[in-house]
């Protein structure tokens, strides 16, 4: 019989083995190079962690699995589940279900209030065990790629002189609050809204700003995956949603610096932001990958305070 229990220092050479076998688990990755923050956070308070969080289940001294999640956004207590991987020869024996389970009534009880997953389109597996947990399909996440020649990008396809990209500062988080709400339809925005909290812990970000209404009305983050490999998510505030193809040009052009001139750029969307994925398949972009956006909520019931009655089932008053 196994147990769910969280991470210790002892575990980190076994999950360096899970490692070697498959490089795509990134929390651990992230995790090995940062073994003590990663240890501690099971003594710090849940709304307070900054590194992924990490619980393992385990049956004597071999570990069947693990799930990885992290905190997306404090203020609407979102969490997302990283990943939930469990060894070839302990599935459907229900660990991936007891794991997800557990973090779910774990963080559940302390007020986390959503939780999201990023799960291939492919792996119907996965997929139903995120159903089976109670998540539900909000949206479909796509990525496009295109190899692009930095020396041949047309100087009209970029920004006129009326907008400027300056890197992200500390004083832009709340507009870029108001800016991610304004991109989610509105049914969407109290799950997948993501706070300042979010965006002060994002590196290598840029904004887009109107000079004319001194606003920022664009946000794009530059992920380096390799020297000729990076990965990018930008949205723009509606009503300049026409700027797509100038943002993204000028974001290439003036953002992306690399040894080489040639790059394989990847463009990450979401199927509610029609504007981006049309700008992206009229520019040659091709669709290689989609995942489907799972969401569940738990709902805390507030127990109404009842109110004392007399003994004779009428409601206490004041004496007159």
């Amino acid at each position: 019989m196994f147990k769910i229990r969280t991470l210790h220092i002892s575990d980190f050479l076994k999950l360096k083995e899970y490692l070697k076998e498959d490089s795509n688990l990134s929390s651990i990755s992230s995790s090995t190079t940062n073994k003590i923050a990663c240890i501690l956070q099971s003594c710090i308070p849940i709304n307070l962690r900054f590194v992924p969080s990490i619980h393992i289940a385990v049956e004597g001294k071999n570990i069947l699995g693990f799930v990885s999640l992290k905190c997306l956004s404090k203020s609407n207590n979102c969490w997302q589940i990283e990943e939930v991987f469990v060894l070839d020869q302990e599935r459907n024996k229900g660990v991936g279900e007891e794991l997800l389970r557990y973090v779910l009534s774990v963080y559940g009880s302390e007020g986390i209030e959503h939780f999201l997953a990023e799960v291939d389109s492919q792996n119907i597996p996965a997929i139903s065990l995120f159903h089976e947990c109670g998540f539900r399909r909000y949206a479909k996440v796509a990525f496009y790629e295109k190899e692009l020649t930095l020396d041949k990008l047309e100087s009209k396809s970029f920004l006129d002189k009326d907008f400027i990209l300056r890197a992200q500062i500390k004083n832009d988080m709340n507009d870029l609050e108001k800016l991610e709400l304004s991109t989610i339809p509105s049914d969407l925005r109290p799950a997948l809204g993501r706070s300042k909290d979010f965006f002060k812990n994002i590196k290598d970000s840029v904004v887009m700003i109107d000079k004319s209404r001194n606003l920022i009305v664009g946000w794009s983050h530059i992920n380096k995956l390799s020297t000729d490999n990076y990965l990018i998510e930008l949205k723009l505030s509606p009503g300049w949603t026409h700027l797509y193809e100038g943002f993204l040009n000028t974001i290439i052009y003036d953002y992306i610096t690399c040894e080489v001139n040639k790059i394989k750029l990847t463009v990450k969307a979401v199927d509610y932001n029609t504007e981006l994925t049309q700008t992206l398949a009229q520019s040659g972009f091709v669709q290689t990958e989609t995942k489907e956006l799972l969401v569940r909520t738990i709902w805390l019931k507030v127990k109404e305070r009842k109110k004392k009655t007399s003994p004779f089932a009428l409601p206490r008053t004041a004496p007159t």
